[in-house]
């Protein structure tokens, strides 16, 4: 055991150890990296903004050098140049560059008079720094410049001056280099300073990597361009690093500050070896003294557990538990003890529960005839046998089922779960109606079956009053059931009979309509008739005269006078006969829509007009007019004219008589126009009484009318909102105001429903 325990404690030491060091590594490695990225950002930040500090004195002094040369004359300018050069400035060269991107003075280190000549006159207009500063307003730097002097890569200023011109000054590189470098100070990371170009054009590593290569195509310089944000974690040169960026507005420069990654990070492999270090030296301290550790722990230990084996076995808890020096097995001693104490309580408390319960339980050992082991004492008390009389005994023995019933539940028990409804006999004799349910369970290598009994004869008996009270229900809902039938059939008869009524009213209404629509057209056709019987006479009339003529000699006024009377007579009497001919096709077409339910494809302004057409004889004589404001053409529809038609001319005909009622004047308007994608709207307005509130919820409902016997059937509103809604397709709604007239509106999709009644909605 000894060196069980010794190999024990090495093995949790070791375990214990890695997992600490593990925790502190998970810990602190992300915390050293998220430390690092934001001391990297900051340091690139101070650096950027010290960079921008250090060289705006450079600006400024090309600010002054700009403002003097505003109140300089221009003889005097290549001399303020030169001075600017000579006196201890870093500007190697300075020009100064008209707006259209000549050089018209320039400042030299010796001012030979020969390299100024040649320099004067230049044309720097595709010189990138002079288009740059040209286009802003303050300076422009450029970090790989091309010396206009001496033909080599160094740094440049520019800046535009009040007049459009613009002063461009070379700096050497080392200016600024040293100028990152001071800016950087002692950081610990390496910083390029990157153009938009892509190109290093100073960094804080002695210019190591400046000209080295160019980054435009590396991933990191393809996000800094696109402005968005960088990922932390970047690959280049081999490795991989941590990266931050700032961009500067002013010199329009990237600042790229980078440190390696992982081990290659020194915070990060000093705190890998540190850890390392101390697991080692742990593990050397415990290899020293795990045997004496071992040999102080075996002692009580085995003490304790010779005692729990004793009480396991059943043995009695009288004698105390071993205790030594150890507080933690003395403790384990203690624990032990109350467990033990606590079994026994326990054991006793689910003996108190088990006798408890309300319900009938026993238990029976099935390896041995089935005999009870057990039994509460509900179940002593329902089937009246003492406990010390039943244990020990079988079911069949108490007398409690015959064989037969000892069988089946035996049966039952097989299949592990157990129930079964029988007839138990009580120690009185008496017989109980009980159901019995059972488990089959295994406890401690012993085969058991506990089960339960529940007396239910008051159940049964309920049941059967059930029944009987079913019955009688079951009776009267027959009743009842033929009372309704009787009654549903008597209802069914006045339906039918009020349908009948409806439909007579339907025809009725129509044929006064038809009879409205004859009078009209036969007051229509009269006028263009009776005009055109008229100019036929006066034809005859001057055929005779020209007969009389040719008797008593033919004249050439006579002829003339024949020829303009038939001419004349021909064309009133064609207008007329044509205008016979156009009623009679509006009233033709509107009614084989109205009696066919045909569908077709048709303008939905020609309906409206034939329906109009239709119309118009019955406002002949009143002081009523229509207004129609309906495109002719652009409002193309696949529905059923008839069923549009009669909707239009029963909100027409429903205006008239509700609407214009007592009153000396009114107009119906009538417009439409599209709605959204395949569907129209259809209004019909009226100037009349309105509706009243009370009404206007109901006015689609069958025999809904105000004028009931005095010319109101109350089906015209309800045949029009059947033919819109199930015919159609559509919507028909109404809004109105009492005393200000109503309207009503249609919506219609273009394309009606494919399917359709056999006729059309009304027809009788």
């Amino acid at each position: 055991m000894r060196s069980h325990l010794s190999a024990l404690l090495l093995v949790s030491m070791l375990l214990m150890l890695c997992v600490v060091g593990s925790t502190v590594l998970a810990y602190r490695i992300p915390r050293i990296e998220r430390e690092a990225q934001a001391s990297l950002q900051r340091e690139v930040a101070e650096t950027g903004a010290r960079v921008e500090l250090l060289l705006s004195a450079q600006q400024e002094r090309l600010a002054l050098l700009a403002a003097l040369l505003d109140t300089t004359p221009a003889s005097r300018a290549d001399a303020v140049l030169d001075k600017a050069v000579r006196h201890g400035d870093p500007m190697r060269a300075v020009y100064w560059v008209s707006p259209q991107g000549r050089i018209v003075a320039a400042g030299l280190p010796d001012g030979g008079p020969a390299r100024r000549a040649s320099l004067l006159g230049s044309d720097l207009s595709a010189n990138g720094l002079f288009r740059a500063a040209s286009a802003g307003a303050g300076a422009a730097w450029s970090g790989r410049y091309q010396s206009v002097l001496a033909g080599d890569v160094l740094a440049g200023v520019a800046r535009r001056d009040r007049r459009g011109g613009v002063l461009i000054a070379e700096v050497p590189l080392d200016l600024l280099l040293q100028t990152v470098e001071v800016a950087a100070g002692a950081g610990a990371a390496s910083v390029w300073v990157v153009d938009r170009n892509g190109e290093i054009i100073a960094d804080t590593d002695d210019g190591r990597d400046v000209g080295k290569f160019n980054i435009r195509s590396w991933p990191l310089m393809q996000a800094l361009l696109r402005g968005r944000e960088i990922d932390g974690r970047q690959h280049f040169q081999g490795a991989d690093f941590r990266v931050a960026s700032v961009h500067s507005a002013a010199l329009d420069w990237y600042f790229v500050g980078h440190v390696p990654l992982g081990l290659a990070n020194p915070e990060v492999r000093g705190m890998v070896l540190a850890v390392l270090a101390s697991i080692a030296g742990c593990l050397a301290i415990g290899l020293l003294i795990a045997p004496a550790w071992a040999r102080t722990m075996a002692r009580p230990l085995q003490g304790i557990v010779a005692r729990a084996a004793q009480t396991m076995g059943g043995a009695a808890s009288v004698q105390a538990w071993p205790r030594g020096r150890v507080a933690e097995f003395n403790h384990l001693s203690d624990k032990l003890t109350e467990m033990a104490q606590a079994l026994h309580e326990r054991e006793q408390r689910f003996s108190d529960i088990f006798n408890a319960s309300p319900v009938p339980m026993a238990v029976s050992d099935l390896r041995n005839a089935s005999r009870l082991l057990y039994a509460n004492d509900a179940w002593c008390s329902t089937l009246m046998h003492r406990r010390e009389d039943a244990l020990g005994r079988t079911g069949l023995e108490l007398g409690l089922f015959s064989e037969a019933q000892r069988d089946a539940l035996r049966r039952q028990a097989q299949h592990g779960d157990m129930k079964i409804e029988f007839a138990m006999r009580r120690g009185d004799g008496a017989l109980l109606q009980t159901q019995t349910f059972g488990r089959r369970v295994a406890v401690g290598g012993e085969d058991w079956l506990i089960w339960a009994n529940v007396d239910i004869g008051p159940l049964r008996r309920v049941e059967q009053a059930q029944r009987e009270l079913n019955q009688q229900l079951e009776a009267r809902v027959r009743q009842r059931t033929d009372a309704l039938a009787a009654a549903h059939d008597a209802l069914s008869a006045t339906v039918a009979q009020l349908r009948a009524a409806q439909d007579e009213l339907v025809r009725s209404e129509k044929m006064a309509a038809l009879g409205q629509l004859v009078a009209g057209v036969a007051h229509e056709l009269n006028t263009p008739l009776g005009n055109g019987v008229m100019a036929v006479s006066a034809m005859a009339d001057a055929t005779r005269r020209f007969q009389s003529a040719m008797q008593a000699g033919l004249k050439r006024t006579d002829l003339r006078a024949l020829v303009d009377g038939v001419q004349q007579g021909v064309d009133i009497a064609g207008r007329n006969l044509h205008r016979a001919a156009d009623l009679v096709h509006s009233f033709k077409q509107v009614a084989v829509d109205q009696t066919s339910a045909q569908r077709r494809r048709f303008a939905l302004g020609e309906v409206v007009h034939e329906m109009v057409v239709s119309l118009q004889p019955s406002f002949a004589r009143k002081p009523w007019r229509i207004d129609v404001d309906v495109p002719a053409t652009g409002l193309q529809m696949d529905s059923y004219p008839g069923a549009l038609g009669q909707a239009v001319g029963n909100l027409i005909q429903n205006a008239v008589l509700h609407g214009f009622d007592g009153r000396a004047h009114g107009t119906v308007r009538i417009t439409a126009g599209p709605a959204q994608e395949g569907w129209v709207w259809l209004r019909v307005a009226d100037d009349g009484r309105g509706i009243a509130a009370e009404h206007i919820g109901r006015i689609f409902e069958p025999f809904m009318t105000t004028r009931m016997g005095r010319g109101g059937t109350g089906l015209g509103l309800h045949i029009s909102y059947n033919a819109v809604v199930d015919l159609l397709g559509g919507t028909l709604t109404v809004h109105s105001t009492e005393g200000q007239g109503a309207t009503f509106e249609m919506r219609l999709p273009r394309l009606a429903p494919l399917t359709a009644p056999a006729v059309a909605p009304g027809a009788a």
